[in-house]
């Protein structure tokens, strides 16, 4: 009986250590999980992110309010989508990157909780539908030159523009009552030795309100979903793909048509060139808005449909985190790399860019430098092929020499 109950005192003890350890170990992969994607995802990309958009954005304002692009409709758009860039960015490191550096100013007050969780599904509308507006106006245009005259002009453009923000801002304008600032318990990282929950604070959907509460987990599951990255995405498909289509069609027809004069065949080839050009934007955009927002949409879907019990486990809560953060920081990119698309994409865009007065000042003295660069590799280069040409020319020499020498 005694060695009965010391085996399984033993085997307790064993079994007891085994849990510990398992515990510890899913200690340790949460400590680094919440780590990574904080101080890593959040801390390290978000500034670089923030700093790449900053300057793109900025860039593409200047671009597209030169007097010679107000003149399109289709530079408004993309004028006012690069304000709502600006906008974006703004929101996600006050959301994302300052909690990261101990400064969140979602908690400062209930005024700012509501303002910038308004500010943050406010600007991510307003760009995905200023896209889609742009991607219409380009279609139309492509489909009918002619009759479009009406409907794609600037004015237009301004009009739609400010209906745009006004509908949007009305379908978003329920976070301004539905957010506060509440204290959240969790579980503690080290929860082996701490049973006592933390509590912070957080800007986060008001609990006392049932029916809102119900309200968002819907809205912010399906509608959102839909609203912001479903409908726009699709529209921008449908519209690229028709522009596309005509584009090389009409490419096509003025190929194989006869060049019966000059001066008209050079206008509707600068035309053409033109419509390529927005055509290689718009789809770019459209590719970047794909591949870079709709994963995250897709993770929030199948998180909030999770199995609940696996979730309230701490290292699945911050693994689903984790991923959260890649994700995340991969759709706060969409909205920091517009200005690159249109430089890779756009000659007229990169033509109006070099106008600039600040990069019309540099421009002269970098292309000279890079001349310079050009002209003393490629005299380097010659002196090299001229220095291994007489080289190898004395050797034959020498050789010949010997060779004679040596036949004597």
């Amino acid at each position: 009986m005694n060695r009965d109950g010391t085996t399984k005192l033993i085997k307790m003890n064993l079994t007891i250590d085994q849990r510990s350890n398992y515990h510890k170990d899913d200690q340790d992969r949460a400590k680094f999980y919440l780590w990574y994607a904080d101080h890593i995802v959040y801390g390290v990309f978000g500034p670089f992110i923030a700093v790449i958009g900053l300057i793109g954005s900025t860039m593409s304002c200047l671009v597209f309010y030169r007097k010679t692009l107000r003149k399109k409709s289709c530079s408004i758009y993309f004028f006012v989508l690069a304000v709502a860039d600006l906008l974006c960015l703004l929101c996600i490191q006050i959301h994302f990157v300052l909690p990261v550096y101990n400064y969140n100013v979602l908690i400062k007050t209930n005024f700012l909780c509501k303002l910038f969780v308004f500010g943050i599904y406010f600007s991510f509308d307003l760009a995905n539908y200023l896209l889609t507006a742009c991607s219409i106006d380009r279609a139309l245009v492509v489909l009918c030159p002619i009759k479009c005259r009406k409907f794609c002009r600037p004015k237009i453009a301004y009009i739609i523009t400010t209906v745009l923000i006004i509908v949007i801002a009305l379908l978003n304008i329920h976070f301004l009552y539905g957010f506060v600032i509440i204290d959240v318990y969790h579980r503690p990282l080290d929860y082996m030795n701490k049973t006592i929950p933390e509590i912070t604070r957080h800007c986060h959907c008001r609990t006392d309100v049932i029916p809102y509460a119900k309200f968002f987990n819907i809205y912010d599951s399906y509608f959102d979903v839909i609203k912001s990255n479903l409908i726009p995405f699709m529209i921008m498909i449908v519209c690229n793909f028709i522009i596309i289509v005509r584009v090389f069609k009409s490419s096509r027809l003025r190929h194989s048509s006869r060049r019966a004069d000059i001066i008209t065949h050079r206008k509707s080839k600068r035309k053409h060139e033109k419509d390529r050009q927005l055509t290689l934007m718009l789809v770019g955009s459209a590719m970047a808005f794909l591949f870079l927002t709709l994963p995250t949409e897709i993770n929030d879907i199948i998180q909030s449909h999770g199995n609940k019990q696996q979730i309230t486990r701490l290292l699945s809560e911050k693994r689903n985190y984790f991923i959260t953060a890649h994700l995340a920081t991969l759709s706060h990119l969409n909205y920091a790399i517009h200005f690159y698309i249109y430089t890779l994409t756009g000659e007229v865009f990169r033509q109006q860019l070099v106008k600039l007065w600040p990069i019309s000042i540099c421009w002269p003295y970098l292309i000279q430098a890079i001349r310079k660069s050009r002209t003393t590799r490629t005299t380097s280069s010659s002196a090299k092929s001229i220095n291994n040409y007489k080289g190898t020319r004395m050797v034959n020499l020498s050789m010949r020499t010997t060779a004679a020498e040596f036949t004597l």
